[in-house]
C-alpha cells in the first residue's frame, strides 16, 4: 500500500468533495484523514490516501484530472515515529502584524513542531477592535514542558494570553 499527501486548491462551489471521494472511490483507494476549508472565495485543503500500488498511477491521472481544482500528490515515506508530547497551544491578543512569525520563531526556537495551526481575527465584544486567535497543535520534545513555553512566548507582549494543554 501507499500513503500519499494529496494537497488541492480551487475556486470553491458545491460538489468538489463529493468529485474528489468519488475519485478516490472509484480508483480503489481508501480517504484516510484530512483537512478542507473555503477561505476567500478558494478550497483548499490536504488530505491522507491510502492505495494499492497497482492503482496508484490510474488514481493519480484521475486526481490531476479534476479541472476546477490544482491538485499536488507525493508519497508519504516517514520514517519511524520521533518520541513527542501532544500539546495544545492557544495564543490570544490583540491583532497586529507578526504575532504568528513571533510565536514560531520562539517555538522553532524551543525545538517543537507545529502539527497543526488555525488561526482567526475576531471582533472583541464592547472594545471595538479586532482579537487574533491562534490555535496550535504541538509535538514537543520530552525534555521541553509546558512552563519552559509558556515563559518563553510570554516574552513576546504583554497584551498576548498564552494557554498551554497536554493532549493524552
Amino acid at each position: 500500500m501507499k500513503q500519499l499527501i494529496v494537497t488541492i486548491i480551487g475556486k470553491d462551489k458545491p460538489g468538489l468533495v463529493e468529485q474528489l471521494s468519488d475519485t478516490v472511490y472509484f480508483n480503489h483507494a481508501n480517504w484516510v484523514t484530512s483537512s478542507l476549508s473555503q477561505l476567500g472565495g478558494q478550497f483548499a485543503g490536504i488530505i491522507q490516501i491510502e492505495v494499492a500500488t497497482e492503482h496508484f498511477i490510474s488514481l493519480r491521472q484521475a486526481l490531476t484530472k479534476i479541472e476546477a481544482l490544482q491538485i499536488h500528490i507525493v508519497e508519504d515515506h516517514t520514517q519511524a515515529a520521533i518520541p513527542y508530547v501532544a500539546q495544545q497551544l492557544t495564543v490570544t491578543g490583540n491583532d497586529r502584524r507578526g504575532i504568528v512569525k513571533e510565536v514560531t520563531r520562539h517555538l522553532t526556537l524551543l525545538g517543537i513542531n507545529i502539527a497543526k495551526l488555525k488561526t482567526a481575527t475576531r471582533s472583541a465584544p464592547n472594545w471595538g477592535y479586532p482579537i487574533f486567535v491562534a490555535e496550535f497543535q504541538l509535538h514537543t520534545p520530552p525534555e521541553i514542558n509546558a512552563d519552559m513555553i509558556q515563559q518563553q512566548l510570554e516574552q513576546l507582549a504583554d497584551d498576548l494570553t498564552i494557554d498551554i494543554e497536554t493532549l493524552s
